[in-house]
């Protein structure tokens, strides 16, 4: 017995990296990946874009200028609320990398990012309410804390 067949009956018959790795799971999730980051680049061009003003939504709706009032209320106020434990997640996260926790850091950092992204939406909403304009861009909502009005 030679070399060879040695080889080739023992250590090739016993490798079977793909068989090991659950290749064929690993190229289906690949592709679904893929399928999701296709979707979110391409727009759907079958769906009209809404064009309703915000008077059309409300009359839809079925709210009144009270309810309005009310839910910028609230939106401001979670807003507010997001913004605070953001930064106070934020602070932690630096208190946590000075006494050298980097993963505690990180999962802080997270945290903060995720209440800033929660308070940027409240916001947002609150915004758009505000103007009684929707479909309101964030170059808009931006430039609104510049503007002197």
């Amino acid at each position: 017995m030679g070399v060879r067949s040695f080889v080739k009956n023992t250590v090739k018959a016993n490798t079977n990296v793909k068989g090991w790795s659950s290749w064929d799971s690993i190229k289906g999730n690949a592709k679904v990946v893929g399928r999701f980051i296709d979707d979110l680049k391409a727009p759907d061009a079958k769906v009209p874009p809404v064009s309703l003003t915000f008077e059309e939504a409300m009359k839809k709706y079925g709210m009144t200028e009270a309810d309005v009032n009310k839910s910028m209320k609230t939106y401001l106020l979670t807003a507010i609320v997001c913004l605070v434990f953001s930064v106070a997640a934020f602070l932690w996260m630096l208190y946590l990398f000075y006494n050298g926790m980097f993963l505690s850091g990180l999962v802080s950092f997270s945290l903060s990012a995720l209440m800033a992204s929660y308070g940027f939406r409240e916001h947002f909403y609150y915004f758009q309410m505000k103007h009684r304009k929707l479909n309101c861009t964030i170059g808009e909502w931006v430039s609104s804390f510049f503007s002197k009005r």
